[in-house]
């Protein structure tokens, strides 16, 4: 992490740079940034779900912005970095500053979260199901 910045709306923005050699003198030039905030209990449509958000994740959810950009000469790395940075820092800090965005990022992530969770409990569901089915089948219990 290279640097936190503090938005003014109760939440830090952590800037990341995770460039790397490719090969010989091509780089990867690596940018992240993301705000992470902690959801309570409350903000979730039951408890089943907080606590599935707590067994599966740190804790946090992020709003996350990568962007990447490959085989960049090994003198051209910070240039192509600062632009990234710059261009990111323009274009989303006014966004991400804004009072209710801590509120509106819970929201969807939470609800996006719950989706994911009932889709994952479908498919076991499904499974369970496939898995008697092949033992009706193999024990013919089917006719």
């Amino acid at each position: 992490m290279l640097e936190k910045i503090d938005l003014g709306n109760g939440l830090i923005l952590e800037i990341w740079d995770y460039s790397r050699k490719l090969a010989g003198d091509r780089w990867l030039v690596g940018f992240l940034a993301q705000v992470g905030v902690k959801p309570r209990r409350e903000d979730f449509s039951s408890t089943f779900y907080y606590e599935q958000f707590l067994q599966k994740t740190d804790g946090f959810l992020y709003y996350r912005y990568q962007k990447e950009r490959t085989f960049i000469p090994e003198g051209e790395v910070s240039a192509i970095y600062q632009s990234l940075k710059e261009n990111f820092l323009k274009a989303v800090l006014p966004y991400i500053t804004r009072p209710g965005f801590k509120d509106k990022l819970i929201a969807t992530e939470v609800a996006n979260f719950e989706k994911r969770v009932d889709w994952e409990l479908y498919l076991q569901k499904k499974e369970e199901e496939e898995a008697e089915l092949e033992e009706k089948y193999k024990n013919k219990e089917f006719i």
